[in-house]
């Protein structure tokens, strides 16, 4: 009697082989898949771009806000636009009689100071809703600390106080809750009502969203290695994305895209920008025979760059690769 074989036949063991290389294309598939896309880059030169339609975001430029077509002039030595207030008027920090102040400005109208002698440019948000000023003041003696200190745009009412040790970086605010980081961490939310703080993330945190929930942290100092981490803001560990090589420099008026630059970008500013999502799916990559002075999204996906060139500088309104200008033109940098 004839014992069978356990060898695989050839027919068997080719089978195998071709499920075994099925099953290996699949996993690179998924590998590809999990990977976020990479855009097709553009070259911005303004002076190029087809003229569009003026920006629908408020923007300064020198002493100018720019809205839509409006133009509104401020009278200041320095002018920083911090944002909108619920009742139209932009929010605007200026520097006047050698001091810094908070005005709310009207459009193409009058002005009236909300605070005066504040902190400098750096020190100044105005919530994202547009009802909160917050203001820090750092003092180096007796000991390093920074007192915060929350304001109603309108009114001008403290809401409240909060002093810790070391600098505090605001993020965001609301009328009820402040975001702020320290210098090495943590990412705090303080509950104006109660005086309390929460600690949120115990990375150094550098932008936060309260209205759409969203976080973007460093791991550790970037010049060491560190990272950007996007997450939740109400929840930190839930991660959206992560980058050794990026920076976010906007977060988008819904929550969903990113505007981002390289990591370590200084100086002038960066002459590559890219936009993604959330989850980090490239959808736009543009790049300047020159530099960015200007970030900004007009809505969910779409982007206002600031680009300047040897021969001139406009606002650029980009969606997905294509591009048009949303200024009137202006001089560049001869020097570049």
């Amino acid at each position: 009697m004839n014992t069978p074989s356990r060898t695989p036949s050839r027919l068997a063991r080719t089978t195998l082989a071709l499920l075994a290389a099925l099953a290996t294309a699949l996993a690179t598939l998924v590998a590809v898949a999990a990977v976020p896309a990479e855009a097709d880059s553009t070259t911005i030169d303004p002076q190029r771009l087809e003229r569009g339609p003026d920006a629908t975001a408020a923007y300064v430029d020198g002493h100018t806000i720019h809205d839509g077509g409006t133009t509104t002039r401020v009278r200041g030595g320095s002018v920083q636009l911090l944002g909108t207030r619920p009742d139209g008027r932009y929010v605007v920090l200026v520097h006047r009689d050698d001091r810094w102040q908070v005005r709310a400005q009207k459009p193409e109208g009058s002005s009236r100071k909300i605070l005066g002698d504040v902190p400098g440019s750096f020190d100044v948000v105005l919530g994202g809703d547009g009802t909160t000023v917050v203001t820090g003041r750092f003092k180096s003696r007796p000991r390093r600390h920074t007192l915060l200190r929350a304001y109603d745009s309108t009114s001008g009412v403290l809401l409240g106080t909060r002093q810790r040790q070391g600098y505090l970086n605001p993020l965001d605010a609301d009328s009820s809750t402040v975001v702020y980081a320290a210098e090495n961490g943590p990412v705090v939310a303080w509950d104006l009502a109660s005086g309390t703080g929460d600690r949120v993330s115990r990375r150094y945190g550098y932008r936060a969203d309260l209205e759409d929930d969203r976080l973007v942290v460093f791991t550790k100092d970037p010049y060491e290695g560190g990272c950007t981490r996007v997450s939740l803001l109400s929840d930190a560990s839930q991660v959206l994305w992560r980058s050794c090589e990026e920076a976010v420099r906007a977060i988008s008026p819904d929550g969903s895209h990113l505007l981002t630059v390289f990591l370590l970008s200084d100086g002038l500013g960066p002459s590559e920008v890219h936009v993604r999502t959330v989850e980090g799916e490239e959808t736009g990559r543009y790049e300047v025979d020159g530099f960015f002075e200007r970030f900004l999204f007009e809505d969910g996906d779409t982007v206002l760059l600031g680009a300047v060139t040897r021969e001139s500088r406009g606002l650029a309104r980009c969606d997905a690769g294509d591009c048009e200008l949303a200024s009137d033109l202006g001089r560049g940098e001869p020097w570049l």
